[in-house]
């Protein structure tokens, strides 16, 4: 009966990384056909997307974004809740905590001069290592795992993002704080070719995303 439960097991996990195995194929394809048809990309978004930006209106642009940040931070936060393997990545950040404990002993030995205890500091903190190194590949497995299926739905906005924007927005200027008046078609920064929507979009995601995270109560994966 054990036998047959640990086989039944091992065949569901083959399963489980047989689809995530695809599931981020799926992402770089999209990822690489996004990239290569970016304007054919750009016009099937443009179904769902163009109506409301035109309901908000192209002046209110930054509206619009503000309403697509807020979807990207809830799927995005949504895919690492349930991709990620959260127990192992607790685990690494007890190896991080273990090490850094480690470094300051080991700081304090040597100031004090103790060989002996400086040599079992030093064991411990090669078996630690040891044990962090044994898991480093999962761990980034951990990492990766989510953007595969990310891109799958962030890419296609983007494009249609920069795509309504060189058609749309053209002349449209707003206040940033700090900046003064700016038209949302220039450069921020010219060598990188982030415009100015583009900034409002990070300024937007990055603060709603800490929120979302915190509410769905997602654990930091640093």
């Amino acid at each position: 009966m054990v036998k047959k439960d640990r086989a039944v097991q091992r065949k569901k996990e083959q399963v489980k990384k047989l689809i995530e195995g695809a599931a981020m194929g799926l992402g770089f394809f999209v990822m690489i056909a996004s990239l290569s048809y970016r304007e054919e990309v750009a016009a099937v978004l443009d179904i769902v997307l163009g109506p409301l930006a035109e309901f908000v209106h192209p002046e209110n642009f930054l509206i619009t974004i503000l309403i697509l940040s807020v979807i990207t931070g809830i799927y995005t936060s949504v895919i690492q809740k349930y991709t990620m393997n959260w127990e192992l990545m607790a685990k690494s950040k007890e190896y991080q905590r273990q090490i850094r404990e480690l470094q300051r002993e080991l700081m304090e030995a040597k100031k004090e001069d103790n060989k002996h205890k400086l040599k079992k500091l030093e064991k411990k903190r090669a078996e630690v290592m040891r044990k962090q190194t044994q898991f480093s590949g999962e761990m980034m497995k951990q990492q990766f795992k989510p953007m595969a299926y990310i891109m799958i739905i962030t890419l296609p906005i983007f494009m249609w993002m920069w795509q309504y924007a060189n058609g749309n927005l053209s002349g449209i200027s707003v206040v940033f704080p700090l900046i003064g008046v700016k038209e949302l078609s220039e450069f921020f920064i010219i060598r990188l070719r982030i415009p100015y929507w583009l900034l409002w979009y990070i300024i937007c995601s990055i603060p709603l995303t800490q929120l979302i995270r915190k509410t769905l109560g997602i654990r930091s994966g640093m």
